[in-house]
């Protein structure tokens, strides 16, 4: 009688489990949180119905707002496909991100192992944590969603469902919409793949701050290993950053629900710390901190934090048919990134400072800093040249998006007040383009200078023929001086390194490290034998510390000539982990002429300086 009622039992729980996974034209995702295996999720999906015969599954090579391509499907194994009777169709895998399935119209079920990106240590290009993911099991789960779930090709526009089974206490922070929240499960909905990949996740036990406004709710999400800082510590800053961009974008925020993921963890093997915006959120990944760094970190979050909701502007409501018809697999780059980049990273600060929340002297160094910044690039490369070849021939000049991609916006704005006699400013431009398109109407490429031009003055589509698409070097001493500023430059020299070194940081230890060395094989860095991972000790007897990094291969606080010496302290680990110290020995072979500006205000503006810088900085 037992084995019968049992009978019955498992007969109705089929029935009903059958009847809720019933195929339709939705993805519906399920991934059991409190099952990991060898620091690997299983997701299975119950896919939509096809009438092919082949169907093609994938995972993004890239996604937007990252401009690297990082081939998310190598972090997936085990892939499995099966009809409605548990049989097994042919699967072959075509390349490194596509999975083929052979009778795709019995298709029912697919399976697949993911691996986190965080603790990869085997991929030539190391995924940036804001875009990558983590598994470490009962403690947190990010979900960046390429990373686990991929799409059919052709099928980008079906909703997703995602279902969670999570441990104990867990929330998730996201801004996807949730149809289900529940002790141990949560059911989340998209309307489509791009807004899935759009509204990542993070599950851990809670630490969240709720910021309200009329039209916008904020909320804060807090994964601190450490439990070094928290959601309360930083919502007041953010708040006051809230308030300062709600009113410079004339009293009412843009996106009516907003989630600020801070993730402080010693995961992660980029050598980066940064974060990756979205329409409703942005994922930050940072090292975490002794509570007594608390607030130099948070004054740190907040320029940070002003960029990726910046974002909210441009790209996300304003952007060419390259961004807006993103396309997963061979993505073509925009030449625009001035504007997406550069105009966000020029308000990120501009705000604070136009708003009260950064001095003028620190506004200041931190123009300064830009263009000494932007020196260390390919000066006469054209920015749309640069943009459109930055996932592979100018990949190594991208990073001067933040740096002179800034200072254009910045000139941008300064010309436009000239201009208009003060009845117009940039974002007042900004504005005028987003009302002509918008976040679903992407314009084309080659037609922006045009729009711009007609929305705004003729030495602005010069200034940007010129400058921006031309090879020519912005002339900041006379840009600049139109608001009363002066800019002196020097000259020095520094060490000839052949190419490009990347420092980056060690959160255990608090030391400088080389996180990236590219095309450095010249007859100093041969002779040094510096290698990538090397942690800085000391130079020439002075121990290196953030103060003085810049000092080690030359600066114009320390420049260096041809035939000087540099002995260089490492500290190397070898294969178990032990660390040994490595003293270094090189004589200078070649040098390079750098630049150093500083600004400053005129001691003696003229009437017209005084007013334009009035109209500019509000004070």
């Amino acid at each position: 009688m037992r084995l019968f009622i049992l009978l019955i039992f498992i007969t109705l729980f089929n029935s009903v489990l059958s009847a809720q996974n019933t195929q339709d034209n939705s993805y519906r995702f399920f991934v059991d949180m409190n099952l990991v295996e060898d620091d690997k999720l299983t997701v299975e999906l119950i896919t939509p119905k096809f009438s092919e015969q082949e169907v093609a599954y994938k995972f993004p090579a890239m996604v937007p707002g990252t401009y690297k391509v990082y081939d998310f499907g190598q972090y997936v194994s085990d892939f499995s496909a099966k009809d409605a009777s548990g049989n097994n169709l042919p699967v072959t895998k075509t390349d490194v991100n596509t999975w083929t399935i052979s009778d795709a119209a019995s298709l029912y079920k697919v399976s697949y192992k993911v691996d986190d990106t965080f603790d990869d240590i085997t991929a030539s290009e190391k995924v940036f944590e804001p875009v990558g993911t983590n598994i470490k099991k009962d403690i947190q789960f990010v979900f960046n969603n390429q990373g686990f779930f991929g799409y059919f090709d052709g099928y980008l526009r079906n909703e997703y469902q995602l279902t969670f089974n999570k441990p104990d206490g867990f929330y998730g922070s996201t801004s996807l919409d949730a149809v289900k929240r529940e002790e141990k499960e949560d059911v989340f909905i998209s309307k489509d793949y791009q807004y899935l990949i759009d509204n990542p996740i993070m599950y851990s036990l809670p630490d969240t701050t709720s910021i309200n406004f009329d039209e916008a709710k904020i909320m804060i999400s807090v994964y601190s290993e450490s439990k070094g800082i928290t959601s309360k510590d930083i919502s007041e800053s953010l708040k006051e950053l809230m308030i300062a961009t709600r009113n410079f974008l004339g009293g009412k925020l843009p996106a009516e629900n907003y989630t600020f993921i801070y993730n402080f963890s010693s995961d992660g093997n980029s050598g980066n710390y940064g974060a990756l915006e979205h329409n409703l959120s942005s994922f930050f990944h940072f090292p975490d901190i002794p509570a007594q760094a608390k607030s130099y970190m948070i004054n740190s979050l907040m320029s940070t934090s002003s960029h990726e909701y910046y974002h909210t502007v441009t790209p996300l409501n304003l952007h060419s048919e390259e961004i807006g018809v993103f396309d997963f697999n061979n993505p073509v780059m925009s030449k625009h990134l001035w504007l997406y980049e550069g105009t966000t990273e020029y308000f990120a600060d501009y705000i604070r400072y136009r708003e009260g929340l950064m001095d003028q002297k620190s506004y200041l160094n931190n123009i300064q800093d830009k263009i000494n910044g932007s020196m260390n690039y390919n000066d006469s490369l054209p920015f749309t040249v640069m943009s459109k070849g930055a996932l592979d021939k100018y990949e190594d000049q991208y990073l001067n998006v933040y740096m002179k991609g800034a200072l254009i916006g910045m000139c941008l704005d300064i010309i436009i007040r000239e201009e208009s006699g003060g009845t117009m400013e940039y974002q007042d431009l900004i504005n005028s383009l987003s009302a002509k398109y918008g976040r679903d109407k992407p314009f084309k490429d080659d037609d922006l200078f045009n729009d711009i031009e007609s929305l705004s003055f003729p030495k602005v589509r010069e200034f940007l023929d010129t400058y921006v698409d031309g090879p020519e070097r912005i002339p900041y001493d006379e840009i600049l001086g139109k608001i009363g500023l002066v800019l002196k430059k020097d000259t020095y020299d520094v060490i000839d390194l052949g190419g490009t070194v990347q420092i980056g940081f060690n959160q255990e230890n608090y030391r400088l490290k080389i996180a990236e060395m590219k095309n450095t094989e010249n007859k100093f860095m041969t002779e040094l034998g510096i290698m990538k991972g090397d942690e800085l000790i000391s130079f020439n007897g002075n121990p290196i510390s953030y103060l003085n990094a810049r000092d080690v291969f030359g600066s114009a606080k320390k420049q260096v000539k041809k035939g000087d010496k540099l002995e260089l302290v490492v500290a190397r680990y070898d294969i178990s982990g032990a660390e040994k110290q490595v003293k270094l020995n090189a004589v200078v072979s070649d040098t390079k002429q750098k630049y150093n500006y500083e600004l400053s205000l005129s001691q003696n503006p003229t009437d017209e300086q005084k007013k334009l810088l009035l109209l500019w900085s509000g004070k």
